[in-house]
């Protein structure tokens, strides 16, 4: 693949899954642009020529503040559609990083990842695996850090099993067990002080009933700390599970924190 000067938006597959890329108008492959990962949660999507963060506008606007001081090239795989973090996303993640690996104009030992909802649980089942050592920064918003807190919680157990292969019906405690190699907060609260991890920034809101803050951004940070991470939470008090709607204020957020790629 060769990307030119300017603006474009590339389709390819990766995996056998379909990815693309996007380019800020100032890019140009003789200055390697640093790369960030974005993970889309539930519903979302990249096809051939279509992809949610792209057609919506409201969203688009979030890459472009990503891409605006930091100069970066973003990035995407449908990575197997509604996956909860599943092994499908993560070797379809592992393949979109190999294919930006060999593209000339990109420079990707300056990875950023971006996502929230089940795109947050993707995010670190490839930090902790086939991304291990390579990511800088990570942002989530409102994002799935906790597997087993979504099986308890009962609101979305169904089709978090599904996306695991595992009958809706299961038992909790069955699920568990079926899971755990999967949760990112089982694997991130045993690591070792010191583990090579990204500077991260959790955004959540306080009145989020979907995937409450006090089961997944807080002991998310709380075991990321624990590790030596550099992490900042920040919790809006009036915010729900939206903090995808938030604007302006979320856009400053994105392109201050990108600027450091």
């Amino acid at each position: 693949m060769n990307l030119k000067k300017g603006e474009q938006k590339i389709f390819f597959k990766a995996g056998g899954e379909w990815c693309y890329i996007w380019t800020p108008e100032e890019f140009d492959p003789i200055n390697p642009a640093p790369v960030v990962i974005h993970h889309h949660g539930a519903r979302g999507y990249v096809n051939e020529n279509e992809a949610d963060w792209l057609d919506n506008e409201y969203k688009a606007k979030y890459l472009k503040a990503v891409m605006a001081d930091s100069g970066a090239i973003v990035a995407s795989s449908h990575a197997c559609g509604d996956h909860w973090g599943n092994s499908c996303s993560v070797k379809a993640n592992a393949a979109l990083l190999r294919q930006l690996d060999e593209i000339n104009g990109l420079d990707t030992e300056r990875i950023g990842l971006m996502g929230g909802g089940l795109g947050g649980a993707l995010i670190w089942n490839s930090v902790l695996g086939p991304f291990a050592g390579r990511v800088k920064t990570v942002v989530v918003m409102q994002a799935v850090a906790n597997l087993t807190a979504v099986i308890r919680e009962h609101k979305f157990k169904d089709v978090c099993l599904r996306a695991y292969g595992i009958p809706e019906e299961t038992e909790d405690e069955k699920a568990f067990n079926l899971i755990k190699d999967s949760d990112p907060m089982v694997r991130l609260q045993v690591l070792e002080k010191g583990t090579k991890l990204p500077f991260t920034v959790i955004y959540h809101g306080v009145k989020d009933e979907n995937i409450p803050a006090e089961t997944n951004a807080i002991p998310l940070a709380a075991a990321l700390e624990k590790a030596g991470a550099n992490v900042t939470l920040e919790l809006f008090k009036d915010v729900e599970h939206n903090t995808y709607t938030m604007g302006k204020p979320m856009e400053d957020r994105l392109r201050k924190f990108f600027s450091i790629l």
